[in-house]
Parts: C-alpha cells; structure tokens; sequence
C-alpha cells in the first residue's frame, strides 16, 4: 500500500496568538494551506516561516472561506485545524496509519477545550469530523456558525489524537465570541422562517444548563466548568432574546406604517 499524503488546512485572521504551536505540531504533513482573511498579527510571518501554503480571501463567511481553503490542498486526504487548536504528539503518524488500517471514508478527532488556563478534559471531550477525502468534502454553506462538512460514511474515531483547543481559554474572549455565534444563530432562524416561541425562551436556559452541566459533564470541572457551562446555556438563551428584538423591531416597523 503506498503511503498517504494528508494536507491540513486553516483559515486564520490574526491567529498569532498559538499559530506556531499549531503549525509546530503539523510539522509531519505532507502540505500545510493556509487561507486567511487579512491578518493584521504574526500570522502570516509565523505562516511562512512553517513553509505553508498562503492564499487570501476578503471575509465570506465561515463555511465558504473552509470550501476554499479545502480546493487549495493538492492531496486527496485532508485534515482540517482552526487556528488555536494543536495536535497532541506524534498525531499525524497516528492519522496517517489509520487512513492505511481502517478503510473509513472520514475520522473524528477529540477535542479538549482550554479554559481560564487549563484544560477541561474531566468534562465531555467532543468529537469532531476532521481528517476525509478532499474529493469527497464539502462545507454546509447555509449554516454561518456552527457549520459542518459533508462527507460520505463511514467514519471512524482515531483514539489518542486530542485537538488541544485554546478557543474559550478566558472567559471575557469566550463571551464575546459566544455573543457573536448567538448573533449569526438568531440572523439563521430569521432567515429561515423560524417563528419567535415564548416557550423557548422560557426554558433555553434553564434546558442549556442541564445539558452542559450534565450531559456535557461540565460541572465534573468544578468551578471553571460550572462557569463554563453556564456561559454556553446563557448563549442559547441570547439567541432567543434576538429573535424575539427582531420580532418586536418588525412589529413595531408596521405599526408606523399603517395609517
């Protein structure tokens, strides 16, 4: 069996921050691409300095700047990274010898988020679809947060590869990107007709911290997890408090209208 080639591709803008020890922990890759927005930081002097593949794209939106990134690799496997995860040692290898052993047309990673400085790893480790076939791949391009790649079954979980994840790592950064997914989370259920529910409202809350807190075993993190956990059930609840602005914003717009 020849041996697999695997590109890894991020889209990035101002990922200076942990871009090196991104870069570093793919340093056994075949191909590193690259596809940022206008970083303004050291992401692109970190980006050559690792001999990656750099290409620009004006902001489209999350999903539409992955499906480029993705037509730039030139190998047929691909592994896909955000900017501020980092592979746990010898993962590549470890990526590579399962493509060869397994025969599944996708894998999962596990991803170990960093929070207020250390990791949540007593809490629900998520898996997620990283490593497929380029030919086969494609980003969800209707989702603007949250989205998803589409790609054939089966799939597989590779054991012993952890994304370290510096994304939520203090907790005033981790609110204002959560403020901005309920923002592209509320603009996606205006547009696609989904009515504003008292019930929702009511209950996205308290819901979101029995499933964070619980089924996400958040609180197994103690106080950092519990803070966590109510963050995220308190950005669910934000979603809804802008459908309903929306609704009242539109409401209010035709009653001035009216004679």
């Amino acid at each position: 069996m020849s041996p697999v080639a695997l590109s890894v591709y991020l889209i990035t803008k101002n990922e200076g921050r942990h871009l090196d020890e991104v870069l570093t922990a793919c340093a056994d890759a075949d191909e590193i691409v690259i596809l940022d927005s206008g970083s303004t930081d050291a992401t692109l002097e970190i980006a050559n300095r690792h001999v990656a593949k750099v290409f620009h794209q004006t902001w489209l939106g999350f999903a539409k700047q992955k499906n480029i990134a993705l037509t730039h690799c030139t190998h047929e496997w691909v592994l896909h990274l955000d900017g501020d995860e980092v592979l746990s040692p010898g993962a590549i290898a470890k990526i590579k010898a399962a493509i060869n052993a397994d025969g599944a047309n996708g894998y999962y990673l596990r991803r170990d988020d960093r929070f207020m400085g250390a990791s949540m790893r007593s809490s629900h480790q998520r898996p997620f679809l990283r490593v497929y076939r380029k030919s086969e791949a494609r980003w969800d391009e209707d989702n603007l947060v949250h989205e998803h790649v589409h790609a054939p079954k089966p799939h597989a979980l590779i054991n012993g590869v952890i994304l370290k994840h510096y994304g939520y790592d203090q907790v005033a950064g981790c609110m204002d990107k959560l403020t901005r997914y309920s923002t592209l989370k509320s603009t996606m259920r205006i547009r696609d007709g989904k009515a504003f529910s008292y019930l929702r409202l009511l209950f996205s809350l308290p819901l979101g911290l029995i499933k964070h807190l619980i089924f996400r075993r958040m609180i197994l993190s103690g106080p950092r997890g519990i803070v966590r956990g109510t963050m995220d059930a308190y950005s669910t609840f934000l979603t809804e408090a802008m459908v309903l602005e929306a609704k009242l914003a539109k409401e209010a717009n035709a009653s001035r209208r009216d004679p």
